[in-house]
């Protein structure tokens, strides 16, 4: 009994659709008015070719109120994720819209609020809604990806926040607007940032041999550019060359492993500077080849390199709490 319940609200509910909040445009007001100019006109003259006018503009108005709340009505914010960034560099969100209509939808504006306003003014809510992006077509019956940018705020997880959609296709007179939930964060590591040197490995204890190893002294070679790497190790020549992006690679006759430890930026004082200082060794180090470990007060990550190593140190980084 409770599952065939459950089932026929689930059916009402997709039926009915989500709550679609819907006002006139400026151009609408406007609109508006100028019919009831040309009604009262019609009236006071006993004009009947403007009593028809009035009653045709009104039901194109009428019409397009219906198509523009149709246009909107059944989107759904199906999935959204992002891929890790460096503080101050703005977060790609790729949000997957599902039309399941037998209609495309156009012109769809996406919006978003990170911070709820609590309030006991009413309208305070329908404030605070930044960074537009414009959608010009969902096809009908599918799924659509699009990027949607957002500025990084603060190293640790960042919230997409409410998304809101809204449209005025196809006349402009009437403008709709739904809200999603978006339980979707992305990952924002601390800002690679410090002027102390890498540490020597020979100084760690560590065991040195004579072979060239990647490192910070001689020219090696190039490799492809990742964000964050230094910018004084860009290739600009070999850019201004063939406008492909490397980094310059360095040996050096030190061997061994890097400890980066919370020890070794003691003497920064404040906590964000140890991160930033941190996070810029681990992009040295991963730049030159080294392999490294992260010991922090509250965690300590083994030796290791590559991409995977880079992300968990990194997220170590972004999610520490003093």
């Amino acid at each position: 009994m409770a599952t065939a319940l459950s089932q026929l609200y689930q059916t009402v509910k997709r039926l009915r659709g989500r709550r679609i909040f819907i006002v006139p445009t400026r151009f609408g007001f406007v609109y508006a008015a100028f019919l009831l100019l040309i009604l009262l006109g019609a009236i006071n003259y006993g004009n009947s070719l403007g009593h028809v006018l009035v009653f045709l503009l009104g039901s194109l108005g009428s019409v397009a109120m219906l198509h523009t709340y149709r246009n909107i009505a059944k989107i759904e914010l199906q999935h959204a994720h992002a891929n890790p960034v460096f503080l101050d560099q703005p977060i790609n969100f790729i949000l997957h819209f599902n039309n399941p209509t037998k209609h495309n939808s156009h012109q769809i504006e996406v919006t978003s609020k990170q911070v709820e306003i609590k309030s006991w003014r009413p309208y305070q809510q329908f404030m605070g809604f930044q960074h537009p992006h414009i959608i010009d077509s969902l096809c009908r019956k599918q799924i659509t990806q699009t990027s949607y940018r957002l500025p990084s705020q603060h190293r640790g997880k960042q919230n997409l926040g409410r998304i809101r959609i809204t449209s005025q296709f196809p006349l402009g007179l009437f403008r709709p607007w739904t809200y999603f939930k978006a339980p979707y964060t992305a990952l924002v590591y601390p800002r690679p940032a410090g002027d102390l040197p890498l540490p020597n490995t020979s100084e760690q204890g560590q065991k040195s041999h004579t072979n060239p190893q990647k490192g910070l002294d001689d020219f090696s070679g190039f490799s492809a550019y990742r964000a964050g790497d230094p910018i004084h190790s860009i290739a600009w020549k070999a850019l201004a060359r063939d406008d492909v992006l490397r980094t310059k690679n360095f040996t050096s006759t030190h061997g061994g492993d890097l400890i980066l430890s919370w020890q070794g930026v003691a003497q920064l004082k404040d906590v964000e500077g140890k991160l930033s200082q941190l996070c810029r060794w681990i992009v040295q180090a991963e730049t030159a080849g080294i392999s490294y470990s992260l010991s922090l007060p509250n965690i300590t990550i083994n030796t290791g390199r590559g991409d995977a190593h880079r992300h968990q140190c990194l997220s170590a980084l972004a999610l520490y709490d003093s």
